[in-house]
């Protein structure tokens, strides 16, 4: 009994020496797929020296430490080849053997990071630098002892930047690069060429440069808008620039020292506007301004040769994209020389005449010992035997690819593509497209159902997108990137047993600290407080809910339509409001508001009983959310996609609301929308608000002549009328479309009036 009871002393012993020391959430993105604490902390001093083999590539790693310890803890440490303890080791070891795999171990002897090769070390060193900030956190470099296994689930984690509709400066691209190294990715397209701008200096052709690379600058034109070339030196204002080879080197090795492989882009045969108008005699005769190259003049093929002769030698890496989306093949159809070659080649469709230009320039392309990269359309007509597909729209064209044995790169609009908004404020910068939050991106598997298993090896992995029609800067850049990269960073490196959500909304604190420590500018739009109402019948109360994306951070409101601070109301439970109210809503981080204010005027007019009659029906592809929508409670955003707006093609919005009930009201408003340079929807050209006790006799309470307005940017028009306070039964509002789009707007045909939520108090 004596020697029972001492065993279990040293079973009890030995329990409590392994317990878990309290860990602070450290925050390393993407997860690790395994990672075990201990018991016990290093430290690391001017003392500890770092250990490396002789190779280039432990120098400069070794370097790159050494200037983050300066930076962080004004440490900077002897390095060594001499192997010791406290250490900070970096080792090459057999004893791993994925590609891009590590394991960092921290212990009493000190730090040792070990991989097969140094890409694996550059990655445990990424992780070490997440342990080690931010300073708001971990003022001293000390770490808790930890065991982190890691390796990669897929091999190509991308990015995408198009720097042809708006140019960055090589230093730009290098912060891009930075960027994506902190997450761990490991490829950056580098969408150089494009309709709008070439951005590649190609020395058997120097007008691409001295032309190509710039385009006059029209007043109140989208860059895309009647593209017209220039020169840098002409006399009228001009935008754009270009890299020289030089330049391209020098991003190269610079991705190349952060294990970035980097793939250029290269369109082809369409989205060309910028290379053809420099060498016009390469499109179709008639069709000169269809940015497609002729597919039945074999000097088009000879020029693209001899371009990608110049390219290759500027990139090593395997890939070289060809873009391959979007072409419009009418010209092809109407041209003799093209027509010839369907004739002689025996095809019968433009697609196949497509896939006959793709295929002869893979043959080319693999000639010079590099891998044809295309988007999904190049599987139209046919796909070439050695191609692999980047999957843009959805993941149907990746599916298909993979099912017949080619590799794939899914790369869909939904969730990938980052020019895409990521939150649904007013107040959100300008972007393209849909939406896509953090979490959508966070959600994103690259290996959809449908993918037969023994294919499965087919996906490559996954890459997000970002165009820059709206992004002109590098401090936009970011925003787009950040945080969404952390997101993406997760879905393609962490194994999916070892994914976790909540707990990847919990190392956001951590990561937003980490960004604001290195300067980065980056969306706060996950923690921008969002809404819903509903309306109690049997109370006749409304009821205003309020939450954030990532459901984190107090959320502080006013009803007066006051700023709120760090004092105001903390929302803890539904808003019940019987009488209208002007809410502001912030949320709090560390005391301090974040993200984007929700500013809303909540009506208490509808029930019931309240009722809009039309005149005029809605378009039912704009809805609105139907005959309520106007009393619904949400806002609809300056965007043309917001299914919120009530749409009105070419017909008035002519409307009486009954509100089933008299009540004594001295305000109406109403929002219209307008967005010229991507929708055919203008504001009105005439309000009139009228209000009436008994629905017969009606009182005019506003009548407002709207000035036209060239403005290219969304805009949201919030009409309002202020009367003297009197009883209302019903409203009448007639919003007079203007029938026909001016002749100096960008579209022709019918105009549209978008309306939403009508707000009385």
């Amino acid at each position: 009994m004596k020697n029972l009871n001492l065993l279990l002393v040293l079973i009890l012993a030995v329990f409590f020496s392994c317990e878990k020391p309290e860990i602070v959430n450290t925050g390393i993105i993407p997860q690790p797929n395994s990672i075990k604490y201990q018991k016990g902390q290093f430290k690391v001093t001017s003392k500890t020296v770092i250990v490396i083999d002789n190779s280039e590539d432990l120098k400069r790693i070794s370097n790159q430490l050494n200037t983050f310890l300066k930076t962080n803890f004004n440490i900077e440490l002897e390095v060594t080849t001499e192997v010791q303890e406290n250490a900070i080791s970096l080792l090459k070891s057999n004893e791993i053997k994925e590609e891009g795999a590590y394991n960092l171990t921290v212990s009493k002897k000190g730090i040792e990071i070990k991989a097969a090769t140094y890409q694996g070390i550059f990655y445990g060193f990424q992780s070490l630098k997440q342990l080690l900030t931010p300073k708001t956190k971990i003022s001293k470099p000390i770490l808790n002892f930890v065991e982190i296994n890691d390796v990669p689930r897929f091999r190509w984690r991308g990015t995408m930047v198009d720097v042809s509709r708006h140019f960055q400066p090589i230093d730009s691209v290098k912060k891009v690069i930075d960027i994506l190294a902190m997450h761990k990715m490991n490829k950056f397209h580098w969408h150089l060429v494009d309709g709008i701008g070439w951005r590649i200096q190609i020395d058997a052709y120097p007008e691409l440069t001295n032309k190509g690379a710039w385009r006059k600058v029209k007043e109140n034109k989208k860059p895309w808008e009647d593209f017209e070339i220039s020169s840098q030196n002409d006399e009228d204002e001009v935008y754009g620039g270009f890299y020289t080879k030089d330049e391209i080197k020098e991003l190269v090795a610079y991705a190349a020292e952060r294990y970035i492989d980097v793939i250029p882009e290269i369109e082809m045969p369409g989205h060309s506007e910028a290379a053809l108008q420099c060498y016009p005699e390469f499109t179709c005769i008639g069709a000169e301004s269809s940015g497609v190259y002729c597919a039945g003049n074999d000097g088009s093929f000879e020029f693209l040769q001899n371009i990608i002769s110049e390219v290759v030698e500027l990139f090593p890496y395997k890939y070289l994209h060809i873009g391959g989306d979007e072409v419009g093949k009418e010209g092809w159809l109407q041209c003799k020389k093209c027509q010839k070659r369907m004739q002689t080649e025996g095809l019968e469709t433009a697609e196949e005449l497509q896939s006959y230009f793709v295929k002869r320039m893979e043959v080319f392309i693999d000639s010079k010992n590099k891998k044809l990269i295309g988007w999904d359309e190049i599987l139209e007509g046919g796909l070439p035997e050695r191609a692999t597909v980047m999957s843009w729209r959805g993941v149907e064209g990746g599916i298909e690819a993979a099912n017949a044995g080619h590799d794939v790169v899914m790369s869909p609009g939904f969730p990938c593509y980052f020019d895409h908004s990521q939150g649904k404020s007013e107040f959100e910068p300008p972007s393209w497209g849909g939406y896509n939050n953090l979490l959508s991106v966070y959600d994103f598997n690259p290996i959809p159902e449908e993918i037969s298993e023994d294919k499965k090896h087919h996906i490559l992995g996954g890459q997000a997108n970002l165009w820059t029609e709206q992004i002109k800067t590098l401090h936009h850049i970011e925003y787009m990137l950040l945080p969404r990269l952390s997101a993406l960073s997760e879905a393609l490196w962490t194994n999916s047993e070892q994914k976790d959500k909540e707990y990847f909304i919990d190392k956001l604190d951590v990561y937003f600290d980490r960004l604001v420590a290195q300067g980065y500018n980056f969306a706060e739009s996950a923690l921008s407080p969002e809404y819903d109402v509903t309306y109690n019948k049997d109370t006749k109360e409304f009821n205003l809910s309020l939450k954030n994306e990532i459901d984190r951070y107090e959320i502080r409101y006013t009803l007066d339509g006051s700023t709120p601070t760090n004092n105001s109301m903390l929302y803890t439970k539904p808003i019940n409001y019987s009488k209208p109210i002007n809410l502001i809503a912030f949320c709090f981080r560390n005391g301090e508001p974040i993200g984007y204010p929700l500013q809303k005027m909540f009506s208490t007019s509808f029930s019931d009983q309240c009722k809009v009659i039309y005149k005029n029906a809605y378009n039912e592809g704009y809805s609105g959310g139907g005959d309520k929508a106007l009393f619904n409670s949400k806002f609809a955003i300056s965007r043309g996609d917001d299914p919120n707006w009530q749409g009105f093609q070419q017909q008035d919005f002519d409307v009486i609301v009954e509100l089933g009930s008299v009540s004594e009201l001295s305000y109406i408003s109403l929002n219209f929308f307008q967005h010229i340079a991507a929708t055919s929807v203008m504001l009105p050209t005439e309000i009139i608000v009228e209000i009436s006790k008994d629905g017969k006799n009606y009182t005019t309470v506003l009548n407002e002549i709207l000035p036209t307005t060239k403005k290219r940017d969304p805009i949201i028009k919030k009409i309002e009328a202020n009367f003297e306070k009197q009883q209302v039964g019903f409203i009448k509002i007639i919003a007079k479309n203007r029938g026909v789009l001016p002749e100096w707007h960008i579209r022709k045909g019918a105009a549209w009036v978008f309306v939403d939520e009508i707000s009385v108090k």
